[in-house]
């Protein structure tokens, strides 16, 4: 995955730069809280997981369905945490080998089906995906600061067997938005009523897509955060607070998140393999949105 983690430094740039020197966080400090029914909440399985600098502390083995993925962040740099299942036959050390020789390769041997999109240091947010039956790895892609090397390198990928469910399986969450992600643009409202919020995103584009979340600091636009993008100098102008990472075409997710009145970004950071490499907000996909009270 050679081209994702360079594709991925100059947002991981804008990440990490936080740590250091970005501005102080809004009064409010968005969190995470599912809406279902009270059946659905204690049905959907929880798949903790705490990321460090730099490793991951998270179970071994988890049941097939629809799993909630509860994404915290211990260490001192921004994380996030992205499921890939390896393809029928498929070893750990035959997908870690093949991440030496590139993109290309690597994602020959996985499919994306979700995960957490990234978050401040201290921070923690969820997303519930549908996991099949197989084996995993989980990793992060956010390269440091200092070296520009990517977390999976340093340690932070681990293996995960998701072993098939007996019995009645978990209930999909209930969802009070629908978003669909296409090649390349959000189909996103402009304007969200603040409060606990699940939205379901759905992948119709034929490329892999994420919606992650970074909540714009105080009059902060979406020409601030281009801007930053294109060259990231000084403290970035957003806080990294989530959505839901990389699904595979045809794949949906579950985003359950607090929202708090303010001004938001939805980005995907995935680079297109159709287009040289460039990451898809180059090609559209980022939006800014509004959440009132």
């Amino acid at each position: 995955m050679k081209k994702i983690v360079v594709s991925l430094i100059s947002i991981a740039l804008m990440l990490v730069a936080f740590t250091a020197c970005a501005p102080a966080a809004p009064t409010s400090t968005p969190t995470t809280a599912p809406i279902e029914t009270e059946a659905n909440v204690t049905s959907i399985p929880e798949l903790s997981i705490d990321a460090m600098d730099f490793s991951y502390t998270a179970p071994e083995t988890i049941n097939a369905g629809w799993v909630r993925v509860k994404l915290s962040n211990s260490g001192k740099e921004p994380h996030h945490v992205q499921l890939l299942r390896l393809n029928e036959g498929v070893t750990l050390e035959q997908f870690q080998e093949a991440l030496k020789q590139g993109e290309g390769p690597a994602l020959a041997l996985v499919k994306e089906m979700g995960g957490v999109g990234a978050i401040a240091p201290g921070g923690s947010a969820q997303a519930v995906i549908n996991l099949t039956d197989g084996e995993y790895v989980i990793l992060c892609f956010v390269p440091s600061p200092s070296d520009h090397v990517a977390h999976l390198a340093k340690g932070m990928i681990k293996s995960l067997m998701v072993r098939a469910a007996s019995g009645t399986q978990a209930q999909e969450p209930m969802a009070d938005l629908t978003v669909t992600m296409k090649d390349f643009l959000f189909d996103l409202p402009e304007i969200l009523p603040a409060g606990p919020r699940t939205i379901k995103v759905v992948n119709n584009g034929p490329e892999s897509h994420e919606l992650n979340l970074l909540r714009l600091a105080e009059g902060k636009t979406i020409e601030d955060v281009n801007q930053y993008l294109a060259a990231p100098d000084g403290p970035p102008p957003f806080i990294p607070v989530g959505g839901i990472n990389g699904l595979g075409a045809g794949l949906s997710g579950y985003i359950e998140f607090d929202f708090q009145p303010g001004t938001y970004i939805a980005i995907c950071n995935i680079p297109s393999p159709h287009a040289e490499g460039h990451p898809h907000f180059t090609l559209g996909m980022i939006k800014q949105f509004t959440v009132q009270p």
